[in-house]
């Protein structure tokens, strides 16, 4: 197994297949306006297609807290998590991606679907 350091959008290969992902939480971020789509920050992703293939290394990736109240347990700030989850695509809607020029780009995600023992 070798790990090689990508950009998200390499999941893009990925889309639809599970992976198990090994993470740090880093930050909790609070939607202004939508308690639905409060996000956690995860740092540090070695990201495992299913059945083992090779790691992709990820520097951070950004996940929907409800994902992880679904599973049954939010992790703790700094808790290194993992969980097998399934690569999606999605299109960037607003907030700081239209600051940034993003907005209606395709992007990448992992949607946590149980913790690993």
């Amino acid at each position: 197994m070798t790990s090689v350091i990508r950009h998200r959008d390499d999941l893009r290969l990925l889309i639809g297949n599970q992976v198990r992902v090994s993470g740090r939480v880093k930050e909790f971020r609070k939607h202004e306006k939508r308690r639905d789509l409060d996000t956690i920050c995860l740092v540090n992703l070695v990201v495992t297609p299913l059945p083992m293939g090779e790691s992709l290394f990820l520097s951070h990736i950004w996940v929907l807290r409800r994902q992880f109240q679904k599973m049954g347990r939010i992790p703790t700030q700094n808790e290194r998590v993992k969980f097998t989850g399934e690569i999606y695509e999605y299109v960037r809607l607003g907030g700081r991606s239209a600051e940034r020029k993003l907005l209606g780009h395709q992007d990448f995600g992992i949607c946590p679907l149980k913790y690993e023992n």
